[in-house]
């Protein structure tokens, strides 16, 4: 087990087709799985549907099972307030540091949300380290 905080998330294939979505989100209802992030990219052909739930080998393991391809990579999450710059100074340290940010995407709480920053998997640790020492709050799944 790592020794820094990251998340868990699925990343799906998902065709441009009718229906695509609800076969992906059924099956996750099916097995009482619920969505904490939800985040879908298009392009014209295909798109890529990220996920957090707080149960991501259930969830990949039920999309599998069900034909859908799912795979889990770790990111970051970090924990924000609702205050001008948050945002910016992440991205300033890991900027800062060279680490490359390949996307982004938010997860809302009741009063402060979080953060989720992709970066490449050979530096995800120097990056919650970093963040870390800098004043940022990191958070793992459990903390979701």
């Amino acid at each position: 087990m790592a020794d820094f905080n990251y998340l868990e998330q699925l990343s799906i294939f998902v065709e441009n087709r009718q229906g695509e979505l609800y076969s992906i989100t059924s099956v996750l209802e099916k097995e009482n799985i619920s969505l904490l992030s939800i985040v879908l990219s298009d392009s014209s052909e295909f798109g890529i549907l990220r996920l957090l739930t707080k149960d991501t080998i259930a969830a990949k393991t039920a999309l599998v099972e069900n034909g859908i391809m799912a795979q889990s990579t770790k990111a970051i999450g970090v924990r924000i307030v609702d205050q001008v710059g948050s945002f910016n100074k992440v991205v300033k340290i890991l900027s800062d540091a060279d680490i490359d940010i390949r996307y982004t995407y938010t997860v809302n709480e009741k009063n402060d949300g979080i953060f989720v920053f992709k970066v490449d998997d050979e530096k995800i640790e120097q990056a919650s380290s970093l963040l870390e020492k800098n004043g940022v709050k990191t958070v793992s799944g459990d903390d979701l």
